[in-house]
């Protein structure tokens, strides 16, 4: 009886000390979560981000993309800007982003335009400032993998099954429009 609680200690021990040595000593980008403000969750966006969820966990690189649902573009610009309701990424119309105010504009960055939604270009904007604890290039890289999977193939088919109004484009005439600069990872 000593001898197995012995051997389950010892085991234990090794197991704590492996764990300790070959975790980093900070976060990269395929251990990093990030989170996206869709819309309402009856919504088609709510749905099309439950599918760029799942995507990021199947055909991400380790960047894990949870959907959040919110009351829409103007509640995805605030959470963005906001230290206290934060959120990495959020879906916006054109017409919301017109309205944001210049304090909140220049806390994000522009993605890309992800499709249409009653006529109005749906964009996707990445907040600025990277999260606590991680570093501005470990962000940018992780909002580069991000985007790398929406373009993918398989992603794609993906969100389209879950909103078939999903068509990823630049955007970048709507960000320009609305004085908001894009994300070094931006579809040009």
């Amino acid at each position: 009886m000593k001898s197995k609680l012995i051997k389950s200690l010892a085991a234990l021990a090794a197991i704590v000390v492996i764990s300790a040595a070959g975790q980093p000593q900070h976060a990269i980008a395929a251990d990093m979560e990030l989170v996206i403000g869709t819309g309402n969750i009856k919504g088609k966006l709510f749905a099309a981000g439950n599918a760029i969820s799942i995507a990021s966990v199947i055909h991400g690189k380790g960047v894990k993309v949870y959907n959040y649902g919110t009351k829409g573009g103007k509640d995805n610009i605030k959470r963005i800007s906001k230290k206290k309701r934060a959120i990495n990424f959020g879906f916006v119309t054109s017409k919301d982003l017109g309205k944001a105010k210049k304090k909140q504009i220049k806390a994000i960055r522009g993605l890309m335009a992800v499709g249409k939604v009653k006529g109005s270009d749906v964009l996707l904007i990445v907040r600025n400032k990277a999260p606590k604890k991680v570093s501005k290039a470990d962000y940018a890289s992780a909002v580069a993998e991000v985007v790398k999977m929406l373009k993918s193939k398989k992603a794609m088919a993906r969100i389209k099954k879950a909103w078939g109004g999903y068509s990823p484009a630049s955007g970048a005439a709507a960000f320009k429009k609305a004085g908001v600069k894009l994300h070094k990872a931006a579809i040009m």
